[in-house]
């Protein structure tokens, strides 16, 4: 064990393909040595013999030979009975059923804490049929068919306790309709109403340890909190919610079922693809606004999207101040915890397995309202020609750009080449032509996403294990692109003595994926009627950079062939990522007297990501770089400055994490108080390290390369000159927190609770007078039970809580640094020196983003748990956010980024969970609605109006959100031209760049909110019998769009497939069309800044309202009591369909809020999928 972790550690800074090699042996090693220890533990039973015994002796002595400590305070004690029993070699329920049966009191497993506390007198009526009852006879089993000695069997009609024998035998007494409860540690409770017809129970109880829609607790990364002593704002999703859906990731499943959550679309993050979320809204301006991914205790560095959901055991979200302050100065925007499942303390193997199929619909080619049909586009074209749009292009022999086929059809025809009658047939041809319908054969597929994953888990009193692999294969929509993850988790706790207690764990993702651009290359250089391919499916070529007379004469004087056929391209680059993240973690717990235990946790990670690009000389952009760098003398080629052969492109980043912390933990129950605390001192440090080289003249069998001058600058063709790009770059980070923190929750009588927490951090980051200062982030929360007050008379509401709590959390900012960095660079334009630029001025006072939140909220139940939910309010005040400031220029800088900025929000949730009807079929329903707004308080710059008009994501503007949608006030069109009237100073205007540029801020349009202010999701389950069906529907509302519009501007001659909106056919053309249409005339020469004012003034608003259909999910399940020869202990199978539809949105033109598309880009909404598959265990 020991040599196991010292090797770990000294392997830290060797190269990642043998730390990974060391992981996995290490895990394979590890989980075989634990299925050993576990063989022998098993056989490890309790022998004790007491004779009238104090209750609180028998404690300690079970304590020593279990590791369990008791909870009792001294008015339980008090009540307790002396204790005379004797048992030899029997696990701990039997002991613990043999104990309580004489005792008025009752107890209750809480982890490695048995909690007991008095039995509830409770009155019952007597039955006229008291007097006739029988004994009713069966056998407790497991789900493998082990009987369950000490299992405990209730007759709750008549109050009634007895507990099974060693084979798992019971007798008890009762009638037909009593009601049965039979409950056992570790596993699932079982009801059920007894029978004249049941001669013998059978009775199998599942795995568990508790509901499977209950939340019993709450993990904040640093210790898991009971429900009812919470004081802050949490949310967790629930489980058969979560697990009901189907998703390669983790955080995509917590869409519509976590409150507070929201997901961002039509939003750029700096998360490398990850899904851009908010938890309560934003806050902060410029600095990171994700919240912190905890998994199993530690900040997770790597990307989550990797994590294999199937591993999930519970996600708890830390929504205020109270939840999440204990992480401080990174726990700002919300904390995510995730914690991954482990083995259980006596438990058998027990195997699980879980595999699916998804198959998504192809994408709708003809959602993306900027693409114009092929005959609208060659009328435009015609119009174009006709006003010498094209005169230049067609006379230009330097840089020969690119000329449509319907522009050279017209050239050809103006210089006497073509008739017109053959122009008249050919335009015809082309009309009927939509380069969609290639796009959609050639390019894009139905995209399927296979998943697997298979676990083992189980343990004993001595140890617990978990062990899991996971492989999921990803075909994306468009071919050559896809994903392969494969994943191995192996979770170990060894009870070394009753006090000792030791865990390790292992963890390694390996991801491989295929990248394929060229239909985002190629769309870019399309028309409406291009072909790739002919009726035969034999590619054709489009013109790409050059035109064609360009191509054809190149190909005569020595040069690579210039021609660029799209369906050549694809597959032709390998474009390969493998990444690669391994977590190995730790830790020791000592318990020195029950209930204080000190505990050291390590964790380190390291992550790599290998990015190869290889490019032959058959793809299109190696001969073009060697074409453009080719030395040419009087027209011919005579040599190649970039050497024939491929190029590759390398790249590879690191991220390497060390996570150390060391804690003490108290807990203590007396009389009617319990107190909980932690202390503790944790250091943690990321190091990043990212390089890229080009490797010319490549051959991709031999592995040689050809070296280059990247120094001296070169003629390149058809024009110009510059130097051949060296594609090296070093890069390194790295990110050092040193933290302390505390924490501490006290409640009397189960009625009122009130905690504290505080925490100081310092980062290298920070300014150096921030780090001397050491102020703490800190938090305080109440919790009042007001129903287990003796006054409180209210029987059909049973659950009544008031929680309130205030306190800060803060935000890393690590964008820039306290102290003044610079870049290096090399080869300087002119001189080819090296240099350096100022890239961060240093500021001492620099410090984290500070957010005070303030909560408070109600918990509420009906009686028989019919309904319950949480109500909370809150606002937050955001101060030292990171901004500019403006400096007097004679500093020697115009503006300074540090603290210089404010922010404040508020908002609601609510949470609702209803049980609706019972019997055979139920139906449950759970409603989460948040209502979340920010506003900037304080910002120094103040912003132009053509930064904020547009897509609202623009300058901050106090009074405003950070994101807000702007918009240029409309008058509508000109009556006889067909031109758009703005305001300039009030007055009706056509001044396009007085409207565009000297437009103040405060005559702009505020239309709302960029981001949804209302959202949530309304979850319906039905179950009848082994049938289950469930709808989620999710909604966002309360907020606002720029629609893509006609821009005139951006028709080129490069291209328009993606950059001519089909407004156009709806445009001013004749007197009267004003009062049917407000898209602008045609007018030529066009107008940048006229067009501008169009597409961003107000009456391109749209609401982003909408009501979604988000999945439906059909399901069966087999289980051993219903089907005695499964082999399985159950098993399921579904069907699950996903981005089922919207069933309404605000907006009249058909657009998908969640997906607007912008010039040249090929936004398209998430096809519907459907998934099918099954899972169980054994």
């Amino acid at each position: 064990m020991y040599k196991f972790y010292s090797k770990s550690k000294a392997r830290v800074p060797m190269r990642v393909n043998l730390a990974m090699q060391q992981c996995l042996r290490s895990g394979v090693l590890l989980t075989l040595l634990l299925l050993s220890i576990n063989v022998i533990a098993r056989a490890q039973q309790i022998t004790i013999k007491e004779t009238r015994a104090p209750l609180k002796k028998v404690f300690q002595d079970l304590s020593k030979q279990t590791g369990f400590e008791f909870l009792a305070s001294s008015a339980v004690l008090d009540v307790s009975q002396p204790v005379t029993f004797s048992v030899k070699d029997q696990p701990l329920g039997v002991v613990l059923e043999t104990i309580f049966k004489t005792q008025p009191l009752k107890y209750e497993i809480r982890d490695k804490i048995i909690v007991v506390t008095k039995k509830e007198v409770t009155q019952t009526s007597p039955r006229k049929d008291q007097t006739t009852t029988a004994i009713f006879k069966g056998k407790i089993i497991d789900t493998i068919g082990n009987p369950l000695p000490g299992a405990t069997i209730k007759n709750l009609s008549r109050n009634l306790n007895v507990t099974t024998s060693n084979n798992g035998e019971f007798e008890i007494d009762g009638s037909p309709g009593d009601e049965i409860s039979v409950s056992f540690i570790g596993f699932l409770p079982y009801n059920f109403h007894l029978n004249d017809k049941l001669d013998y129970l059978t009775i199998v109880l599942k795995t568990g340890t508790s509901k499977l829609n209950e939340v019993n607790v709450v993990s904040t990364g640093y210790q898991t909190i009971p429900k009812e002593r919470i004081t802050g704002s949490f949310a967790q999703p629930l489980k058969n919610e979560y697990e009901n859906r189907v998703a390669p990731d983790v955080i995509s499943k917590l869409n519509g079922i976590t409150s507070g959550l929201v997901f961002n679309a039509n939003t750029l993050t700096t998360q490398g693809g990850k899904p851009d979320i908010n938890i309560r809204g934003r806050s902060t301006i410029f600095a990171n606004d994700q919240p912190l991914i905890v998994v199993d205790n530690f900040p997770y560095s790597g990307d989550i999207n990797n994590i294999n959901p199937n591993d999930v055991e519970s996600i708890s979200v830390l929504k205020d101040a109270a939840a999440a302050s204990i992480w401080g100065v990174r726990a700002g925007n919300g904390v995510i915890v995730i914690t991954t499942r482990k083995g259980k303390n006596n438990q058998a193997l027990k195997i699980g397995f879980n595999a699916n199929l998804t198959v998504f619909n192809r994408p709708d080619l003809n959602y993306n309202p900027n693409q114009l049909d092929a005959s609208s586009y060659i009328g435009l074209e015609q119009y174009l020609f006709g006003k010498g749009f094209y005169d230049a292009s067609l006379a230009n022999t330097s840089s020969y750009p690119v000329i449509s086929p319907v522009v050279s059809l017209l050239a050809a025809n103006r210089a006497g080449t073509v008739s017109t009658n053959d122009l008249n047939t050919q335009l015809n041809v082309l009309r009927n032509i939509d380069v969609k319908d290639q796009l959609s054969k050639y390019f894009y597929q139905k995209a399927t996403n296979q998943q697997y994953a298979i676990n083992l888990s189980g343990g004993s009193d001595k140890a617990i294990y978990y062990f899991s692999a996971g492989y999921d294969h990803d075909l994306a929509s468009v071919k050559d692109n896809s994903n392969q993850r494969f994943t191995l988790n192996s979770q170990n706790t060894f009870f070394i003595t009753p006090k000792l207690e030791v865990n390790a764990g292992i963890n390694y993702i390996r991801t491989n994926t295929q990248f394929d651009n060229t239909l985002t290359q190629t769309a870019r250089r399309l028309f409406p009627y291009s072909q790739i391919a002919d009726k035969d499916g034999n590619p054709l070529p489009i013109s790409y950079n050059y035109n064609q007379t360009f191509i054809q004469n190149s190909a005569t004087t020595g040069f690579l062939d210039w021609t660029y056929y799209p369906l050549k391209e694809l597959g032709a680059t390998d474009n390969t990522t493998k990444t690669s993240d391994a977590r190995i973690s730790t830790g020791i717990k000592y318990t020195f007297i029950p209930g204080l235990s000190a505990e050291v946790k390590y964790q380190f990670e390291n992550t790599q990501s290998d990015n190869r690009i290889y490019q032959s000389q058959d793809t299109y952009a190696t001969r073009d770089y060697i074409n453009t760098f080719s030395v040419v003398n009087n027209g011919v080629v005579t040599g190649y400055n970039v050497p024939l052969g491929g190029i590759l492109n390398l790249s590879r980043g690191n991220t390497i994490s060390n996570n150390v912390r060391g804690q003490l933990s108290y807990s203590n129950h007396w009389s009617d108080n319990d107190l909980v605390a932690i202390l503790g001192y944790e250091l943690s440090q990321t190091t990043g390290e990212s390089n890229q080289s080009i490797l010319y003249g490549y051959n991709n069998d031999l592995a040689t390369f050809t070296n280059i001058d990247a120094i001296d600058s070169f003629n390149t063709y058809p024009t110009g000159s510059q130097s051949i790009y060296s594609g090296l770059g070093v890069q390194s980070t790295i990110v050092r927190v040193r933290s302390s923190f505390a924490n501490i929750a006290y409640n009397y009588k189960d009625r009122y609770t009130v905690s504290g927490s505080a925490r100081i951090d310092g980062t290298n980051y920070f300014g150096v007078s921030t780090n001397q200062k050491n102020l703490p982030l800190w938090s305080a929360g109440f919790k009042w039970d007001i129903s287990r007050e003796s006054f409180y008379k209210l029987d059909w509401l049973p659950v009544l809580a008031l929680r309130t709590s205030y306190g800060y959390n803060g935000n890393l900012i690590q964008s820039i640094t306290g102290i003044t960095t610079f870049q290096y660079y090399s080869n300087a334009t002119y001189t080819n020196y090296n240099y350096a630029l100022i890239s961060n001025i240093g500021n001492p006072d620099l410090r984290w983003e500070k957010t005070g939140i303030a909560n408070i909220g109600v918990d509420f139940g009906t009686k028989n748990g019919d309904i319950a939910g949480s109500l909370e309010y809150y606002f937050k005040r955001e101060s030292d956010l990171l901004g500019f400031k403006n400096f007097p220029e004679n500093s020697g800088i115009t503006q300074l980024e540090g603290n210089f900025s404010n922010m404040k929000g508020s908002g609601y949730d609510l949470s609702i969970t209803s049980h609706n009807t019972k019997g055979n079929l139920k139906w449950n329903t759970t409603l989460l609605l948040s209502h979340a707004t920010d506003k900037v308080t304080s910002y120094d710059v103040q912003p132009y109006s053509y930064q904020l008009a547009g897509s609202g994501t623009g300058a901050p503007n106090i009074n405003r959100p950070v994101f807000g949608v702007y918009a240029y006030k409309w008058r509508g069109l000109d009556p006889a031209t067909g031109n758009p009237i703005g305001f300039v100073n009030g007055s009706p205007s056509q001044d396009y760049s007085a409207i565009t540029v000297n437009t103040p801020v405060q005559d702009l349009v505020y239309e709302g909110p960029a981001r949804p202010t209302y959202f949530g999701g309304l979850n319906n389950s039905f179950s009848y019998k082994n049938f289950r069906l469930t709808f989620q529907v999710n909604y966002k509302l309360g907020y606002y769009f720029m629609a893509p519009a006609l821009n005139y501007s951006t028709i080129t001659t490069s291209g328009a497939f993606l950059r001519v909106n089909n407004q156009f056919n709806d445009r001013w053309q004749v007197p009267g069309d004003e009062k049917r249409t407000n898209v602008p005339s045609l007018v030529y020469p066009f107008s940048s800044s006229r067009d501008q004012f169009y597409k961003y003034s107000e009456v391109n608003v749209e609401s982003g309202d909408h009501i979604r259909l988000q999945d439906i999910t059909l399901s069966y399940d087999f289980t051993k009591s219903t089907y005695h020869r499964l082999p399985f202990a159950a098993l399921q199978l579904f069907i699950y369909a996903n981005n089922v539809g919207i069933i309404w949105r605000k907006n009249n033109k058909g657009l998908d809020p969640d997906a607007v598309p912008t010039t040249d880009n090929t936004t398209m909404p998430v096809p519907r999928s459907i998934a099918i598959g099954i899972k169980g265990n054994f």
